[in-house]
């Protein structure tokens, strides 16, 4: 039963309910729709998209700080509507609630321009026809300043001035310069492949970042867009099933992502982040792809507005299907067909097919190194061969292995010691020193005989702690080995990617990667750490580029040195001969932490001497 008390003093407070004045409420519905300058760009893409234009012109400076001016050819505003525009509400997409469940537009819900008016300096002009002339409309922090009429041709521009700065602490929340502009450069690419046939221009600071030619195939927007190297590793999607239809482009299962960065996926023409969808496509590739792998996809489905809710998220990123299981079930078949139907595409850029480099050029001069343990000897050690071929066969044929021997019986009742079951014991008190290299399992393995045991060295992550602490300490000394490449190779980026690159290219370079601007969002690599043989140089700046994901890369400069690190060691499957193996062992010992890799896991396992005794009862 509700306190009487309590009732009293609620009754005697009276009502402090308000009705909050525009300009604050717009202010907060900016606090959702306006969360960057990116936001912004967005929002005048999208109504530029609607009013049916063919060119739109984005123009920033300051990462959109200063400046976001977005300029199109589409359909105009006439002289009530422009100022009207900046009305909370006002839109011309919807009028009832029909419309609302049939949304076929990308702006419906009128609070793009008032929630941009109410944190910035704002002035919009449009003309529906160049003769007649047209309007001009000016906003500050959601006040009306000024409206006259103007001569323009058909079509609007609305530039935005100061973000956020009649709101100090969201504009102190805002990252440099080039981290925003960065965001920018990923939303008009996400907007351009959304529409091919339109012409998309964007400037930062007077230099031209995307600059594409109107089309209406797909493949050359991505080619424009991400480069003709990604456009060639494609496979095309096309499937319909009664409301839905599927078209776009996957890459091929060899051709993968560290992360899902490059998975565009749009819904009736939207770009939308969807884990039903996202669960989709990785099911489609079933068991293709490496682990921690993804696929680059370019995917849109169509259907029946009806069946698709759009308005569930601020920034309409997320969608609700009405039929979730079918649409799982028609996207993870279209592309599981696809990828078992088709073949790579074949894809040649014609404005690029002359200039191509190919591709892995060898660096001038090789490592001087007395003993070189990454290179793979002609024959196996004889000596190996011998004394461990037939030892390991009677090992498998009597325990199928080192792995998991059968269980004995046990005539003293005492509990047997499994050593084999145990994994093995890390070595953390012993010198490798103590031990003499005997041959390999499995060419992926140094096995090394010493009083104490056996000793198991993985190869590949001896080498990286080798190679880690090695490259860690020459670029700390900004002393990296560097090797000119014969012949640069030609890398292309996207327009985000090519941005994040541009502001690293300093700090690459105390890595030995030296890369040169060329053309639009391209490089020319001219140099590579000497310890990165045998790589694809393409695929090691493209993960760096992963890894940092818009992040400084000096914050995750020794997660690069790993991964560099990591592709340039011995492999599994690398046979290795007597000397090669002593050289290896000998730089581990000389390392800071030769007992685990840099990743964590255990370089060495040691089957002690006595344990394999008591295993075979003699003990």
């Amino acid at each position: 039963m509700n306190d009487p008390q309590i009732l009293t003093t609620s009754t005697d407070t009276g009502s402090k309910i308000k009705v909050l004045p525009d300009n604050l409420s717009n202010q907060i519905a900016a606090g959702e729709v306006v969360e960057r300058p990116a936001s912004v760009v967005k929002e005048l893409i999208e109504n530029s998209i609607d009013a049916g234009a063919k060119k739109i012109i984005i123009e920033i400076e300051k990462g959109g700080k200063d400046l976001i001016r977005v300029d199109d050819d589409g359909c105009g505003m006439s002289w009530e509507d422009a100022e009207l525009a900046f009305s909370r509400h006002a839109t011309s997409k919807i009028s009832s609630q029909e419309d609302l469940e049939r949304i076929n537009t990308f702006g419906f819900r009128g609070e793009a321009l008032p929630s941009i008016g109410s944190v910035a300096k704002v002035r919009l002009t449009s003309s529906m026809d160049e003769n007649r002339g047209g309007k001009l409309v000016a906003i500050e922090a959601g006040k009306l300043e000024l409206t006259r009429q103007i001569g323009r041709p058909k079509g609007t521009m609305v530039e935005v001035r100061h973000l956020f700065f009649n709101t100090p602490a969201r504009r102190k929340f805002l990252k440099g310069d080039s981290t925003e502009f960065s965001h920018i450069a990923q939303g008009v690419t996400q907007q351009a492949l959304a529409c091919p046939a339109i012409h998309f221009s964007l400037i930062h600071n007077g230099r031209s970042v995307i600059n594409t030619a109107p089309t209406e195939q797909l493949l050359y927007r991505i080619a424009e867009l991400f480069g003709s190297e990604l456009a060639g590793e494609l496979v095309q999607v096309k499937a319909s099933a009664g409301d839905y239809h599927l078209s776009g482009f996957v890459s091929n299962p060899v051709y993968t992502r560290s992360n899902r960065t490059n998975q565009y996926v749009y819904v009736n023409g939207r770009l939308v982040r969807d884990k039903v969808i996202q669960h989709a496509t990785q099911l489609g590739y079933s068991h293709l792809l490496p682990k921690g792998q993804h696929p680059v996809i370019f995917l849109f489905l169509k259907m029946d507005p009806a069946l698709v809710d759009v308005n569930v998220h601020p920034s309409k990123a997320e969608v609700r299907f009405a039929f979730q299981n079918e649409v799982h079930r028609f996207v993870s078949q279209s592309i599981r067909s696809a990828l078992s139907d088709s073949e790579k595409l074949p894809f040649v850029n014609p404005e690029r097919e002359e200039t191509q480099v190919e591709r892995q050029s060898e660096p001038l001069g090789n490592a001087q190194e007395t003993i070189r343990y990454d290179s793979r000897p002609e024959t196996l050690v004889p000596y190996a061969r011998e004394k461990f071929g037939d030892m390991q066969k009677s090992l498998s044929a009597l325990y199928g292995g080192l792995g998991s021997p059968p269980q004995p019986s046990n005539p003293s009742g005492l509990d047997s010691v499994h050593i084999f079951e145990q994994k093995g014991t890390p070595i953390s008190e012993l010198m490798y020193s103590e031990f003499e290299p005997i041959g390999q399992l499995e060419n992926s393995f140094i096995i090394m005989q010493g009083k104490r045991g056996i000793l198991l060295v993985d190869q590949h992550i001896a080498h990286e702690r080798v190679l880690y602490e090695r490259f860690r300490e020459a670029a700390k000394d900004k002393k990296v080995d560097v090797q000119q490449l014969l012949f640069p190779e030609s890398l292309e980026f996207s327009p985000s990617e090519a941005q994040i690159l541009g502001d690293q290219l300093e700090l690459l370079k105390g890595l030995g990667l030296e890369l040169e601007p060329f053309g639009e969002n391209g490089f020319l690599l001219r140099s590579v750490p000497a310890i990165l043989k045998n790589v694809d140089y393409s695929q090691v700046i493209r993960e760096i580029l992963e890894m940092t994901d818009g992040t400084a890369l000096q914050k995750k400069y020794d997660e690069v040195l790993i991964m560099m690190a990591c592709k340039s060691a011995i492999k599994i499957n690398h046979p290795m001969d007597f000397n090669q193996m002593r050289k290896l062992i000998s730089d581990l010992e000389e390392t800071e932490m030769p007992y685990t890799c840099p990743h964590g896991r255990p370089i060495s396992l040691l089957f002690d001497m006595n344990d394999i005794l008591k295993r075979f009862l003699r003990k």
